[in-house]
């Protein structure tokens, strides 16, 4: 298996002994389903082989994080109805990597791709009670979120229980030197934990039928998600 590996990290940073690999073909992409699987669960509804295929072939792009031939984490996106944006299906890391900034480098690769071909931006969804997700996606890369969805994908599973899929869409603008409007809102988010999302509890439900109904309509009028406070479980917004 091969891989470019030209920006190795310094030998101390444990992404060091990490290979990622551009995966193209049908052998190659066979790693992502079942490794989607284990993350997520929710049985049938990973991304199959043929589409992994035919989506990388029309533009599309999958990348591997190996260790020691093992695969712990990847991105996978595919073009969109605009040429200069991709849009980042998912990206999926193993949990013995989630404090080692594996999910950082793996968005940096793919900006980097990006950015080769033109690509100038890429959007993606996120589940907005999840806040370590929502940190490193609007705090770390500084993403705005974009739009509300009201459950978007319909029934997951999975990690996701039976709560109504409600999701946020960030834009990633890919360019250096991409400002952010100062936050003029703040709205919170009710706990919620992994576990709870998974059961679907009662505290589950009351904070995503929260959180929709303070984003929800401000954002289909204009507001954005420009920042969020992990620890104090809150967004900060401000008007597009």
């Amino acid at each position: 298996m091969s891989g470019d590996t030209s920006d190795a990290a310094a030998p101390s940073d444990p992404l060091a002994r990490l290979e990622f690999v551009d995966l193209t073909t049908a052998q190659q992409l066979a790693h992502l389903p079942p490794f989607e699987a284990r993350i997520w669960g929710g049985g049938g509804d990973c991304v199959s082989v043929n589409m992994l295929v035919a989506t990388v072939g029309e533009g599309g792009v999958a990348i591997g994080a190996f260790d020691d031939g093992e695969i712990v984490g990847a991105v996978y996106g595919f073009p969109t109805r605009e040429p200069h944006v991709l849009h980042s299906h998912y990206m999926a890391v193993d949990p013995r990597w989630r404090r080692n900034r594996l999910g950082v480098a793996l968005k940096q690769r793919q900006r980097q791709w990006c950015l080769e071909r033109d690509i100038t931006h890429m959007r993606w969804t996120y589940d907005p009670l999840q806040l370590g997700n929502a940190h490193l996606n609007l705090h770390v890369l500084g993403c705005r979120g974009v739009a509300y969805h009201v459950d978007y994908y319909g029934h997951l599973g999975g990690i996701n229980g039976s709560l109504p899929s409600d999701r946020v869409m960030v834009s990633w603008d890919l360019r250096d030197g991409a400002a952010t409007p100062d936050a003029e809102l703040a709205v919170d988010v009710p706990p919620a934990t992994p576990d709870d999302i998974a059961e679907s509890n009662d505290a589950a439900l009351h904070a995503r039928l929260t959180v929709r109904a303070e984003l929800d309509e401000r954002m289909r009028s204009g507001w954005q998600l420009v920042d969020v406070d992990r620890d104090g479980r809150r967004y900060l917004l401000a008007r597009d």
